[in-house]
């Protein structure tokens, strides 16, 4: 039957059939002919250019069916390496992509009778890590360019220079601070942050203010200059205006006394808006009766009595509650942690444990999956993951270490002293001066790597 003309319906459908993979027992590798049934497979078997080609065949058998099985190979490792790496793969999946390829090598072509040969074969040679489960089998594909090592060796060293260097810094930080702190005990002060209380300073800084424990002197406080100006009405008894006059100046004496340790450092543009307030109180307070007059004085000298007992207090050092420092972000750096997202590659890693290299943000992290067993090498994997997917991992022996990542002490080392499970809880001794008990929450705290 003569082929279609060229542009004809039938030449186009004929054209459009044998675009696509047909059926792999109709495929010729000698010839590298595609048949699309078996009528047309039969009429080639016949052919006098398949005939040829057969005989070539016969003449060095081995050395062609050698020759098709290389190529398969290298095309099979190049699919692997070059589309998914060191991953961990489905050797069936990478042979459909293989396949796609119209012009591949067919399989019946080579020495392999099946995939499962082929896939036993390049294990023992050493070109993958070859592993059977349930699913079927799977591949890993060992890398060995010397250029790729070589820069996975610097990469690998420089991560490990920069963690070395973090925690020299981190180390000499610590140092300095507590040296500070030591330097500030054997000063009997301490360092802190406080407001001052004089008139609308609204575009000045706070000052800081050091409070020495013996003398009770304050550096850098303002100092309150209080008048008290009263006209009282002229009442009808001289007498009695004349004792409430010696009565209000005693008091405004004794409220002067109280204030002669205080320095003054106002600018001036405060010292004016002090003597507008100053002023418009005591036109206030000359509109008001006698008796008045003296509730307020008695609420000043109160009021006095009050700020200097506080203050004596702060002289003599009283240590302040620990605020409890609970964030909504617990990552560290070289903590184990437990992947719980089944989500994340179909569920491959869950309940798989990782340890945390780089925290991203405080809410992400950069994780290096480790093997899920001692004889299994499916570690190394390197995760960017969000903190709500994980979970913090508990030692199962007691002694080992542990890090902190929440509340009053969080940041902190501790061992493990005993472990509660029917409350979820455990007794941490910190790794510090004091030595410390503490009793925490499983989800508190984690293994350190």
């Amino acid at each position: 039957m003569p082929k279609a003309e060229k542009g004809t319906p039938k030449d186009i459908a004929n054209r459009m059939k044998a675009r696509g993979l047909q059926k792999l027992k109709f495929y010729c590798q000698m010839c590298s002919k595609q048949c699309r049934d078996e009528n047309g497979f039969k009429c080639h078997m016949t052919s006098d250019s398949h005939l040829r080609q057969m005989k070539i065949f016969r003449e060095n058998a081995g050395g062609m069916m050698d020759s098709f099985s290389r190529e398969f190979e290298v095309s099979y490792m190049e699919t692997l390496r070059r589309r998914h790496g060191t991953q961990r793969m489905n050797a069936n999946n990478v042979y459909q992509e293989v396949i796609q390829d119209k012009d591949h090598i067919h399989m019946n072509s080579t020495k392999w009778a099946s995939l499962t040969d082929f896939v036993q074969y390049i294990g023992k040679k050493g070109l993958c890590l070859v592993e059977e489960t349930e699913r079927g089998w799977y591949v890993t594909y060992i890398e060995r360019d010397p250029a790729l090592l070589a820069r996975q060796e610097k990469l690998k060293a420089k991560t490990e220079a920069d963690r070395r260097e973090e925690r020299v810094a981190a180390e000499r930080r610590e140092m300095l601070r507590m040296e500070a702190a030591r330097a500030l005990d054997r000063a009997g002060c301490v360092v802190e942050r406080k407001a001052s209380e004089i008139g609308d300073r609204k575009n000045e800084d706070k000052m800081e203010v050091m409070k020495l424990g013996g003398g009770g002197e304050e550096l850098g406080k303002k100092k309150k200059k209080r008048k008290v100006g009263l006209s009282l009405l002229e009442e009808e008894d001289d007498e009695d205006g004349d004792e409430l006059e010696d009565g209000l100046e005693a008091n405004v004496k004794d409220a002067k006394l109280g204030h002669n340790d205080v320095i003054q450092h106002t600018t001036d543009a405060s010292h004016r808006n002090k003597q507008q307030q100053l002023t418009a109180r005591q036109k206030e307070e000359s509109k008001q009766t006698p008796k008045r007059a003296l509730e307020q004085i008695d609420e000043t000298k109160k009021k006095e009595a009050k700020r200097q007992k506080s203050h004596d207090k702060n002289n003599h050092h009283q240590p302040k509650p620990i605020p409890d420092k609970r964030k909504d972000y617990w990552l560290y750096r070289d903590i184990i942690v437990r992947i719980i997202s089944k989500k994340l590659a179909k569920g491959e890693y869950y309940k798989r444990k990782a340890i945390v290299d780089k925290v991203i943000d405080k809410y992400e992290a950069e994780v290096e999956v480790l093997e899920s067993s001692r004889k299994a090498n499916d570690g190394g994997d390197v995760l960017r993951i969000d903190q709500d997917d994980l979970e913090t991992v508990i030692p199962k022996e007691l002694g080992e270490k542990v890090r902190i990542v929440n509340g009053r002490y969080r940041g902190k080392k501790a061992r493990v002293e005993r472990l509660d499970k029917e409350k979820y809880r455990a007794e941490l001794r910190l790794v510090d001066e004091d030595k410390r008990i503490v009793v925490l929450d499983y989800e508190d705290f984690s293994k350190m790597a």
